[in-house]
């Protein structure tokens, strides 16, 4: 055999192996790794769809709950007023908080009064008996006579179709704002899930979806009706297990047959095809200037993809992503790195967003009581496992109703926003929380115990919110006050796992008592235990 003969059979003999190679890589290990990887990302756009729903909804519920735990709703079941009405329910505010129905309720379920926007298309009394059935055990709006008896806030929401369109519903039982006594009633807020809102969260979410009435679309052909039977729900959180250009679930109402569809329209949607004719053309190159350019293009081109690759795929184990690096040799990976993490930047900023909205304020944009919830159980773990002291304050502005009633809801939140800022500014010099207990109530965890130093931090704010001079001529005083219950945990209690936060509170409350009792203005100090 000639050497010319022998060249030319072991050049066909490494094309026909790449070939080879190259098809059973692609076969056997890209074109799976692809199909995967498709399946993870859209599994990851339903998972955020999904969260990015919910926390939509908890927004609602947080919202309901500051309303419903207020001393002054419980005075107007008990005495309904146009007055209280016009001052503290406005419709504009409902407007502003989008916000497309609110029914207060009594205990005999009897509608007290209520709010409806044009936006929900029946009338009040469909919507109200939608609300009264509770004919099912998965399903109920209003609390039971059970809740009721037990004299303690408890919420319930979820979702409802109404009318082929899907409603966020929320409802907390109305009682006094220390969460305890006597309940008169049920405060219930609607949020229709419209075109507007479904924009908004596919902004925060980064994901394309639509709902519509299941039951119109159904109606059109046998075809489709077959289909939407065997849709999944979409709170099922089942595991997508087929690629395709976008994918369907369906939610229903556990009591009647309305349904509507979501639909998830997803961003990468098949899988690549390979081109023989390309195929054969970059083989072909590949073997020509293999000798001289397969370390370049692995250093400049294969390398930082894998990496690229990797990053992204690493991201679904540990819910992390990273950054890209951005200098590279070629432009082309320099501008998707630098487009990457600018994506990246505006996910991470749209994800702290929802996440804020459930612990934050959404008037004085303080700590809320979620957050506070969160906080206190920081607290409580290390005081019951270390023995680490701290104090908690109740805060109070006086005579706020009577304010509210002279100047008007508008001023008493304008109020209560100075008096959170004023909060916020003391404790930037203390180790502490401020945050809104709810209504005009105030709580501040400090992590210092030391008795003297707490009744100077406790002054210190009575002053500095007396200096904010708003105007409020009651009780022979010219600005508005408020009063301070503290209570001083020590860190050699003993036996300290018998209490829990709630037990700090009641003492703290006490002391809150005794400070009005002593003419407001003023605040008490007390150990806890004592």
């Amino acid at each position: 055999m000639t050497l010319n003969r022998f060249s030319l059979l072991l050049l066909s003999s490494l094309l026909l192996t790449i070939t080879m190679l190259l098809v059973s890589i692609y076969y056997f290990f890209y074109l799976p790794g692809i199909k995967t990887e498709v399946l993870d990302q859209q599994q990851q756009e339903y998972n955020l769809l999904y969260s990015a729903l919910s926390l939509s909804k908890n927004s609602l519920t947080t919202l309901c709950y500051d309303y419903a735990v207020w001393d002054e709703v419980v005075e107007y079941v008990g005495n309904p007023t146009d007055d209280f009405v016009q001052s503290n329910m406005p419709d504009n505010a409902f407007e502003a908080a989008n916000i497309d129905a609110v029914f207060v309720i009594d205990t005999n379920n009897k509608l007290i009064w209520d709010y409806q926007d044009d936006s929900l298309k029946s009338s009040r009394s469909s919507l109200v008996h939608l609300f009264h059935q509770q004919n099912t055990e998965y399903f109920a709006v209003l609390p039971t006579a059970a809740e009721i008896a037990s004299q303690t806030v408890s919420s319930r929401s979820g979702y409802l179709v109404f009318d082929g369109a899907l409603i966020y519903f929320s409802n907390t039982t109305i009682l006094p704002s220390t969460g305890h006594g006597e309940i008169a009633g049920s405060l219930t807020m609607v949020r229709l899930v419209d075109k507007a809102l479904i924009n908004d969260i596919s902004q925060f979410s980064l994901v394309k979806f639509s709902i519509e009435d299941a039951q119109t679309s159904t109606s059109t052909s046998t075809s489709t009706s077959t289909s939407t039977n065997n849709m999944q729900e979409f709170f099922s959180l089942k595991k997508i297990e087929t690629i395709a250009p976008s994918h369907n679930w369906l939610i229903r109402n556990t009591f009647n047959d309305q349904v509507v569809q979501v639909t998830l329209h997803h961003k990468k949607v098949s899988l690549p095809q390979l081109d023989w004719v390309s195929a054969i053309s970059i083989l072909l190159s590949i073997v020509l200037i293999v000798s001289l350019s397969l370390m370049a293009l692995s250093r400049l081109l294969i390398k930082p993809l894998i990496r690229f690759n990797k990053s992204i795929n690493d991201s679904s184990d540990d819910n992390f992503i990273s950054k890209m690096a951005s200098n590279h040799f070629i432009d082309e990976l320099e501008n998707v790195s630098y487009s990457f993490n600018q994506l990246l930047l505006k996910f991470n900023a749209q994800q702290n967003y929802l996440e804020t909205l459930t612990v934050q304020d959404s008037l004085t944009g303080i700590t809320n009581r979620r957050g506070l919830e969160a906080f206190t159980k920081r607290i409580i773990a290390r005081w019951h496992l270390e023995n680490v002291g701290f104090s908690v304050m109740m805060i109070d502005v006086d005579n706020f109703k009577y304010f509210n009633d002279k100047q008007g809801h508008l001023k008493g939140d304008d109020a209560l926003t100075a008096v959170a800022t004023s909060l916020l500014e003391v404790m930037a010099q203390y180790d502490g929380l401020a945050a809104r207990y709810g209504g005009e109530e105030f709580c501040i965890i400090l992590a210092d115990n030391h008795h003297q130093n707490i009744l100077k931090v406790a002054e210190e704010i009575r002053e500095s919110i007396e200096k904010l001079h708003i105007s409020n001529n009651i009780d022979d005083r010219d600005w508005l006050t408020v009063s301070i219950g503290v209570v001083v945990v020590d860190d050699k209690l003993a036996d300290v796992e018998k209490y829990n936060f709630s037990d700090v509170l009641q003492h703290a409350d006490e002391q809150l008592y005794l400070a009005k009792q002593a003419g407001r203005n003023t605040a008490k100090v007390t150990k806890f235990g004592d």
